[in-house]
């Protein structure tokens, strides 16, 4: 490789997603300070990184639906000179596309698909590991030199360009990809209910977008009936690492709002019920505490997590996450919110 090379590292995944490879975006720049590192991630998601700092040289954002979309690709990738692709998580589109473009333009393309058992040439290819740590073993594997790294070393971060001062906030995130991963909204509710008597002066945010099923959520919340102390914000991606850094910690499901406010530097406490904490919840968990309740048989049917959009169980149903009643949370939160001190 040479001395300061163009490394474009592709992460064309949820938002989730694109904020842990951050991480190996980190590891990547420390070991080749002098390099241009271009990070691609979906068209939608790169406004988020707009208004932000990070270890990336440039944002580009990718989109790869049409022929068109693939060609200008093909022109911008030469036009930047890039000396070689990697792709996190490697799609099949993807590999079919930069593959073309590789050979095309005689550049090195590598990728990690993590669905693979065996076969590949990277570290411990088929293991289950955290997230994290798969995208920094499979660019240590093609770009890495000296010892393997960590994935509690490189923790995602997001730095907003303006100066933020801190508020007594929580940010709770009720969203999430499937209603498996949902700890209830009444739950919600009910937890700010009992902030709102023993802490007065705390907000709370639920940032929502104005998609549709963001859409049901809000009139569902409403419907309920909202707290005085709770507020909706449906904020642009751009400005949302600004507005989660405001806050004392985010408290919810393991979305793409909880990898934001891991990155952005504020404490969280995430919900987690189908999914199994060691691997999609790759930080400090001393920092990034988490509810789960071990040893469910439900869980591990068919695979090592349980990947249904909607719990089937009629006894016991959602008892992954319905066991953390909201007097339970609350008991765990209220130490560090006596301790808080908003600091500029």
């Amino acid at each position: 490789m040479s001395k300061a090379p163009t490394i474009m590292l592709v992460k064309n995944r949820a938002l989730g997603d694109s904020i842990m490879g951050l991480s190996a975006v980190q590891y990547l720049k420390l070991l080749y300070p002098q390099s241009n590192i271009i990070y691609a991630v979906p068209q939608w998601i790169a406004p988020l990184y707009s208004e932000s700092v990070t270890s990336a040289d440039e944002i580009y954002p990718l989109r790869i639906l049409t022929f068109k979309d693939i060609l200008k690709l093909f022109k911008d990738i030469k036009a930047l000179k890039v000396d070689h692709i990697h792709e996190m998580h490697q799609s099949g589109r993807g590999a079919k596309i930069f593959k073309m473009i590789s050979f095309f333009l005689r550049i090195p393309y590598t990728a990690h698909n993590h669905h693979l058992k065996t076969g590949t040439e990277v570290l411990d290819q088929g293991v289950i590991k955290p997230l994290i740590q798969r995208d920094l073993d499979g660019v240590y594997s093609f770009l890495g030199i000296g010892e393997r790294p960590n994935y509690l070393e490189y923790s995602p971060q997001i730095n907003p360009i303006e100066k933020i001062s801190k508020l007594p906030m929580i940010i709770m995130g009720v969203v999430a990809t499937r209603k498996t991963k949902m700890w209830p909204l009444e739950n919600y509710l009910k937890l700010a209910s009992l902030i709102q008597v023993k802490f007065p002066n705390y907000a709370i945010v639920i940032p929502l977008s104005k998609g549709p099923d963001d859409k049901k959520i809000k009139e569902e919340l409403f419907r309920i009936g909202l707290p005085d102390n709770v507020s909706i914000l449906e904020s642009e991606l751009k400005d949302l690492p600004a507005n989660i850094k405001q806050a004392a910690f985010y408290i919810g499901n393991d979305t793409g709002l909880k990898h934001l406010a891991v990155a952005v530097g504020i404490k969280t406490y995430t919900f987690f019920g189908p999914e199994p904490a060691n691997e999609w919840h790759p930080y400090d968990s001393n920092n990034h505490p988490y509810f789960y309740l071990e040893g469910l048989a439900c869980r591990t049917r068919t695979h090592h997590y349980c990947g249904l959009s909607v719990c089937d169980l009629s006894e016991g149903y959602m008892q992954c996450l319905s066991y953390f009643k909201p007097e339970i949370v609350f008991s765990e939160i209220e130490n560090y919110m006596y301790g808080f001190s908003p600091l500029m």
